[in-house]
C-alpha cells in the first residue's frame, strides 16, 4: 500500500469520525460510541470520556436510562482509525446488548467509559487515579479522581443525556475495582450498584480493609448493592509469565465480603462470584455478565 493511498484512507476515516451530534463538544463517533473531552478543572489534566447510548435511546424520547460508569475506558481513542484497542473489554461491554436482547436485562444502560489522562501512559494514569493511598511515588490519587468523577463527569452526563440518577452503576476491574471499593466506603450514594471485578484489595498491605473497618466504626448503615467477581485461578501460585507468585485475590474477596456482612448494615446487599478456571483477564466476560444481570435483571433472568 503506497503512502498516497494510506493518506486517502486516513482522510476518509477522519471524515467518518467527525463531531458526534448528540455529544455536545466535538468528538469521535466510534460506531455508536462518542468520545467527549472532559478536563479536570482542579488538576488541569484532560480526560476523554466514552459514551455509548442504548439502542432504543432515540426511539424513546421520553425514557430515562440507567447509567453504567466503567473504569479503564481508555481503549477507544480518538485516532485516525477509530479502532478499539482492547477487544476483551469491549467484548464484555457488548454483552450488555446481547443480554438485553435475550431479556436478561430489564434495561440497556448508557455506558460511560472513564479514560486515562491525556499525555500520560495508561499505567501511570491508572496507578495514580485508582489507588487510595500513596504507598509510593505516583500513587494515591483516587480521592482527587473521585471528586472529578462526582463534580465534573456525572453532572456533565446527566445534563446532556436522559439519565435516571437513582440508577447509576459503577464497574471497575483490578485497580478499577479498588477504586470502586474506595468510592463505596467514602461516598456510597454516588452509585446505586457497585461491580467490583478482581479488585486489587492487596494494594498497600490491604489498606481497603482498614478503610472498611474505619467506616464501620463511625457509620451504622451502608446503602449500596455490591457485586464482586474474581477468577478461580486468582489464588497464590507461581506464575511463569510474571516470574513470581500471584496474589490470593479469591481469599481477599472473601475476606472483604465477610467483613462487610458482619457489620449488619441494613441497606447493604453484597454477593460474590468465583468464576472457575478463569484468571485475572479471562474472568471479565463471565464475571461482568453475571454482575450486570443481577444489577439490571429482566423478566427472563434466573435468580442468582
Amino acid at each position: 500500500m503506497n503512502i498516497r493511498l494510506v493518506a486517502t484512507i486516513v482522510a476518509l476515516l477522519c471524515v467518518v469520525c467527525g463531531p458526534a451530534k448528540a455529544a455536545g463538544p466535538s468528538g469521535c463517533d466510534l460506531g455508536g460510541t462518542q468520545i467527549r473531552s472532559m478536563p479536570d478543572p482542579v488538576s488541569g489534566r484532560s480526560y476523554d470520556v466514552e459514551i455509548t447510548l442504548p439502542s432504543d435511546y432515540q426511539v424513546n424520547p421520553g425514557k430515562r436510562f440507567a447509567v453504567l460508569y466503567y473504569a479503564d475506558g481508555g481503549h477507544l481513542a480518538a485516532s485516525a482509525s477509530c479502532l478499539s484497542k482492547e477487544p476483551r473489554r469491549q467484548e464484555a461491554l457488548r454483552l450488555v446488548k446481547r443480554l438485553h436482547r435475550e431479556g436478561k436485562l430489564a434495561d440497556e444502560p448508557i455506558l460511560v467509559g472513564l479514560s486515562y489522562a491525556k499525555g500520560e501512559g495508561f499505567a501511570a494514569s491508572r496507578a495514580r487515579d485508582y489507588t487510595p493511598v500513596a504507598d509510593k511515588p505516583g500513587y494515591g490519587g483516587a480521592g482527587a479522581f473521585q471528586a472529578y468523577l462526582a463534580k465534573t463527569v456525572i453532572p456533565a452526563i446527566e445534563s446532556s443525556y436522559r439519565t435516571a440518577p437513582r440508577r447509576r452503576l459503577f464497574w471497575g476491574h483490578s485497580y478499577g475495582g479498588l477504586l470502586g471499593a474506595r468510592i463505596l466506603l467514602t461516598q456510597a450514594d454516588l452509585f446505586q450498584s457497585y461491580i467490583l471485578g478482581s479488585p486489587s484489595f492487596w494494594f498497600a498491605d490491604h489498606t481497603i480493609l482498614a478503610m472498611e473497618a474505619g467506616y464501620a466504626r463511625t457509620n451504622h448503615d451502608l446503602k449500596a448493592n455490591v457485586l464482586i467477581y474474581v477468577g478461580g485461578d486468582e489464588i497464590r501460585r507461581y506464575d511463569p509469565d510474571r516470574r513470581g507468585d500471584t496474589r490470593d485475590m479469591v481469599a481477599d474477596v472473601r475476606t472483604f465480603e465477610t467483613q462487610l456482612k458482619s457489620r449488619g448494615f441494613p441497606g447493604l446487599t453484597i454477593r460474590s462470584l468465583v468464576v472457575p478456571g478463569k484468571n485475572h483477564r479471562s474472568t471479565i466476560p463471565p464475571g461482568f455478565s453475571w454482575a450486570i444481570t443481577v444489577a439490571l435483571g429482566g423478566s427472563k433472568t434466573t435468580k442468582q
